[in-house]
């Protein structure tokens, strides 16, 4: 296939361009080649393009970042998503939008499946819900597939912050009283592969996460016990625990509970996903 992915100097991009590359051919526009702050001009860069998928993983994704300037957040995570959205159904080809658990804020405490009520509480996550719609209304056929924690790839994530601060000697602290599930960005690549090739007409929201959840505290503790079985560690350090309420780390507001159900996903590829903490242990075992 003709792959277009956006976003890849990002995280799951990256990792997206990386895994498929060797079976299909990737397209891989660059910031300033496909500017997502200028969504009128997108039709037109994307005419001189040839494919038949795209992966739209580019977009504003620092909570606090989208806080300080919302009307960028909204400008970039839908507005442009929308314009790319109506593009492929006008050419008539697929695409994957992804999003994010942001949208969330539940008070409940059992995984949220695609049907759950969204309510973000933050600018972020208000313009990665516009994005959401506006993609489904422009292309019924388009898939949204919601992602959470994720980690892995070429860029540092949670589990080398927490490594790099045990390995200083510095005190290790994480959040206790926010609960999500820790994701493997190999893992989504692996499941949207599949899915491309084994539910090619999937469409409307998808939560593609691992098995299980964690808080950050958790994650920090999980990630610590990992690397010292590994040897990337000589000693597991304690982490403190620390609560959201009043966190001065934060300028946009975080919700509490955002774990996402993955039944959905497992039906489609034909298996449940596995659990983060094997994912993570794999993710780690590299750095070795």
């Amino acid at each position: 296939m003709k792959i277009l992915i956006t976003g890849t100097s990002g995280r799951l991009g990256g990792a997206l361009k990386r895994c498929y590359e060797p079976r299909h051919e990737i397209i891989a526009p660059s910031h300033a080649e496909l500017d997502l702050a200028r969504p009128d001009d997108l039709e037109v860069i994307l005419n001189g393009l040839q494919f038949d998928l795209l992966i739209h993983c580019a977009g504003m994704v620092h909570p606090d970042a989208c806080e300080r300037d919302p009307l960028a957040a909204m400008q970039v995570n839908a507005e442009s998503p929308a314009q790319l959205a109506a593009f492929c159904h006008q050419r008539g080809v697929q695409m994957i939008h992804i999003s994010t658990d942001y949208v969330f804020d539940s008070d409940e405490a059992s995984p949220l499946d695609e049907a759950a009520l969204t309510q973000p509480i933050n600018a972020y996550g208000r313009s990665k819900l516009a994005g959401e719609q506006a993609v489904l209304a422009a292309s019924s056929n388009a898939l949204v597939a919601r992602v959470s924690w994720l980690f892995g790839g070429h860029l540092p994530s949670f589990p080398e912050q927490m490594i790099k601060t045990a390995l200083s000697g510095h005190e290790v602290a994480a959040i206790a009283d926010k609960w999500s599930v820790p994701t493997s960005v190999d893992d989504v690549a692996d499941w949207l592969e599949q899915l491309m090739i084994q539910c090619p007409t999937a469409s409307g929201i998808l939560h593609v996460c691992n098995s299980g959840q964690a808080t950050w505290h958790e994650y920090a503790e999980t990630t610590l016990q990992l690397a010292h079985e590994l040897g990337l560690i000589c000693n597991v350090p304690m982490v403190k625990r620390q609560a959201l309420d009043g966190f001065a780390g934060f300028l946009a507001k975080r919700a509490r509970y955002t774990v996402m159900s993955n039944e959905r996903l497992a039906g489609w590829i034909g298996r449940v996903p596995r659990t983060w903490q094997e994912a993570l242990k794999e993710s780690l075992a590299k750095a070795c």
